[in-house]
C-alpha cells in the first residue's frame, strides 16, 4: 500500500467514526431531553459535547497520520493582547476562542464550535477572529456548527462588514435550523451532511499540510 492509499484509508475510518460519534452525540442529546433536562442545562450539554468533538477528532488525525497536529481548549491557552500605552505601561488583554490549534507547535488556526449559527453567533465569532488579526497573529479561522440559522445575504453583509474573517464554515446538518424543532427532540432528528463532514475532515488534513 502507497502513502496515499493509506492515506485515504485514513480518512475513511476518521469520516466513519466522526459520523457515528455526531449521531451518538444528538442521541444522548435525546435522551436527555426525554428525561426533562432543562433549557440551560440542555444549552451547556450542547456547547460542550461539540467542543469535545472537535478537539478530538483532530487531535485523533495527528495521531493516526504520526504529525505534531494538536488542539486544545481555548478557556485554557488564552493569548496576550498587548497595547503598549504612551506612558510606556503595557495593557494586556487575554483572549481565545472555544479550540486553538497548533501545527509543530505553531498557534495556526481557531475553531469557534457552535450547536447552531445565526446572525448574533456570527458577528461575534466574526469580532474575537478579528481581535486575533488586530494583534498580528496570523492565524486561520473557522466555524463548526450542526445547524444554517442565518440567511446568505445577512451572511454576505457580515463578511464584507468584517473583510472577510472568516475563512470557512462547516455545517454538519441537512437544512435550516427551526427553533420549534430541535434535533435534541426525537421527532426532529436531521442527518448528518455527510460531504460536508468530509469537507472539514479535509481541512483538518490540508491545514496538517498532508
Amino acid at each position: 500500500m502507497n502513502d496515499l492509499e493509506e492515506r485515504n484509508n485514513i480518512k475513511e475510518i476518521i469520516i466513519k467514526t466522526a459520523k457515528n460519534k455526531l449521531y451518538n452525540i444528538i442521541n444522548e442529546w435525546c435522551k436527555s431531553n426525554a428525561k426533562g433536562c432543562t433549557g440551560g442545562e440542555m444549552r451547556e450539554k450542547r456547547g460542550s459535547d461539540i467542543e469535545i468533538f472537535v478537539l478530538t477528532t483532530i487531535n485523533k488525525i495527528g495521531e493516526l497520520l504520526n504529525i505534531d497536529l494538536r488542539a486544545c481548549c481555548g478557556n485554557d491557552d488564552k493569548k496576550d493582547l498587548i497595547i503598549n500605552l504612551s506612558n510606556g505601561k503595557k495593557l494586556i488583554k487575554q483572549h481565545q476562542v472555544d479550540i486553538h490549534i497548533y501545527l509543530n507547535n505553531t498557534f495556526v488556526a481557531v475553531i469557534e464550535c457552535k450547536s447552531y449559527l445565526d446572525s448574533c453567533y456570527y458577528v461575534r465569532a466574526c469580532n474575537d477572529f478579528k481581535m486575533f488579526k488586530k494583534f498580528d497573529y496570523n492565524i486561520k479561522n473557522y466555524i463548526f456548527t450542526l445547524e444554517n440559522a442565518i440567511s446568505e445575504d445577512t451572511k454576505l453583509f457580515t463578511d464584507y462588514m468584517n473583510e472577510n474573517i472568516c475563512d470557512n464554515i462547516f455545517y454538519m446538518l441537512d437544512g435550516k435550523r427551526t427553533s420549534s424543532k430541535p434535533i435534541y427532540d426525537i421527532k426532529h432528528v436531521k442527518s448528518i451532511n455527510e460531504k460536508e463532514l468530509t469537507k472539514f475532515i479535509d481541512f483538518i488534513f490540508i491545514l496538517g499540510n498532508i
